[in-house]
């Protein structure tokens, strides 16, 4: 019995904070609703003023309380395209191209750099080159019975349109011969 009333006790405990929540009146949520529509209003103006429309709003924006004073949003001046030629864009977007591309190839890993590479010598094991150069570009296998595996990196690093290429061979994970791309 004392555990049936426990129970009605707390259910009773529980709808009355749920349904005890604050009621809003009209003219709060009058005051919130005018906030709104003034934002709403000033942002539309902004949008115009950026967009170059210098159109009026066709309804006059309601006055809001005096409770809450909005930005005025200052002008921003329209700035207008220049006129290119067909070859000027071209050449423009062939410039950022190659500057993405050189971007992706440093991005490519720490092969990138020539420091890494001083880094690789002769017996030294394939988790040590990894470390030192990154994961290669290409992994492949070799005829050659002195060359078990071949590492590749390659990549525009200078944006002259010539991929340079350095490469790591091994012979029972241990480096053989290695080339790197700067031929220092």
């Amino acid at each position: 019995m004392k555990n049936k009333l426990f129970a009605v006790t707390i259910l009773f405990s529980i709808a009355n904070a749920l349904l005890g929540q604050d009621a809003v009146s009209n003219a709060d949520l009058s005051r919130k609703l005018d906030l709104i529509l003034l934002k709403v209003d000033s942002l539309e103006t902004r949008v115009n003023a950026i967009e170059g429309k210098q159109t009026k709003p066709t309804t006059p924006a309601p006055q809001p309380a005096p409770v809450a004073q909005a930005k005025q949003p200052t002008q921003v001046p329209v700035l207008k395209p220049t006129t290119q030629t067909p070859q000027e864009k071209k050449s423009f977007f062939q410039k950022i191209k190659k500057e993405l591309k050189i971007e992706q190839a440093q991005a490519a890993g720490p092969w990138t750099n020539p420091d890494s590479w001083r880094q690789i010598r002769r017996n030294i094991s394939s988790f040590q080159v990894r470390q030192a150069l990154g994961n290669p570009n290409k992994i492949k296998h070799s005829l050659n019975p002195r060359i078990e595996q071949v590492y590749r990196y390659e990549g525009d690093l200078d944006g002259d349109d010539v991929e340079e290429k350095g490469v790591v061979n091994f012979h029972r994970d241990r480096v053989v011969s290695f080339e790197s791309p700067f031929h220092e």
